[in-house]
């Protein structure tokens, strides 16, 4: 079930399923010990390769892509609350309590439009525009 919501890209496995806002993560429900459980893919993705993760343990993206649930160094990697809001303000993602994606756009929306650029596959002209199109509330200066 959880991978049938993944698309893979020669970089990033984008995943294409529920997607929560303002933090623009995926999210992904599922059963263990007859209780149902919300949880991020990403983190998800994780304990898939490592196994349950301690309540201190987070995920971080070294890809900055919120929807990528690839594991590896590259990717997403096991990482502290402290370690992954330096790593997100060195990058510009975090501008306060705003969640932006490096370049002023709220995050949720531009995970909701890479979502939608992927709904029958991957497609490498609609991804970038997706990752790089402003949104409706950005005008060109010029």
């Amino acid at each position: 079930m959880f991978w049938s919501k993944v698309v893979k890209t020669p970089t990033c496995w984008f995943w294409t399923g529920a997607i929560s806002a303002p933090d623009g993560y995926g999210r992904f429900n599922y059963q263990r010990n007859n209780r149902q459980r919300t949880v991020l893919a990403h983190r998800f993705s994780v304990e898939m390769v490592h196994g349950i993760l301690d309540d201190g343990v987070v995920c971080e993206h070294k890809c900055n892509e919120p929807l990528c649930v690839r594991v590896g160094s590259e990717h997403l990697v096991k990482s502290t609350y402290s370690e992954n809001v330096r790593f997100a303000i060195a990058l510009g993602r975090l501008s306060g309590h705003r969640l932006l994606d490096g370049s002023g756009r709220p995050r949720y929306d531009r995970s909701v439009a890479i979502r939608n650029a992927l709904r029958f596959g991957y497609d490498e002209k609609a991804l970038f525009h997706a990752k790089t199109d402003p949104g409706k509330g950005q005008d060109t200066l010029f």
